[in-house]
């Protein structure tokens, strides 16, 4: 429904006071029963650095602390300054993710694997050792023990993925 409403193909008619579609073009839309593909499709729809964030935190898991999320965010892409997370808020908006104090946090593990199954199968080991190594470079001594465990999934994400390649 929230598909059909974002598209203008449902909508509430204030003359009428009901809701109103337009069959022959819903008819004519291809709509998949399959819950990823809606969901890839309207992360899809966010900015790409918003949808580059959530790709991101998808390899991570179901949530992640913004310093972390700009730890790893990566200078080669264009992210600047200390607050690139904010591009979540986007996400946040459009009730893909939720914030709970200074974590991002999925709001249905459907949603998190929509955003992995967005990442190409032969970049997947290559991003989740970048996650690890920039975890590891970047954690405070304070950080160190809450996010040792993180960053070595990563890198062992990382490395199985690899050996997949091959």
């Amino acid at each position: 429904l929230q598909s059909l409403w974002d598209e203008d193909l449902l909508y509430f008619s204030l003359q009428s006071k009901t809701w109103m579609c337009d069959l022959s073009e819903i008819n004519e839309k291809e709509i998949t029963d399959n819950v990823g593909v809606l969901l890839s499709g309207k992360i899809l729809q966010l900015p790409l650095r918003c949808q580059y964030g959530m790709k991101l935190l998808a390899c991570i898991g179901s949530r992640c602390d913004a310093s972390t999320l700009t730890s790893i965010m990566a200078p080669g892409k264009g992210f600047k300054g200390d607050n690139n997370w904010k591009m979540l808020d986007f996400a946040v908006d459009e009730g893909l993710l939720k914030k709970e104090g200074s974590d991002y946090v999925f709001v249905h593990d459907q949603i998190q694997q929509a955003a992995h199954s967005l990442i190409p199968e032969h970049e997947l080991g290559c991003l989740h050792r970048q996650i690890g190594y920039l975890i590891l470079k970047h954690a405070t001594e304070n950080e160190v023990n809450d996010l040792l465990f993180t960053a070595v999934s990563q890198l062992n994400r990382g490395i199985q993925h690899s050996e997949k390649e091959e």
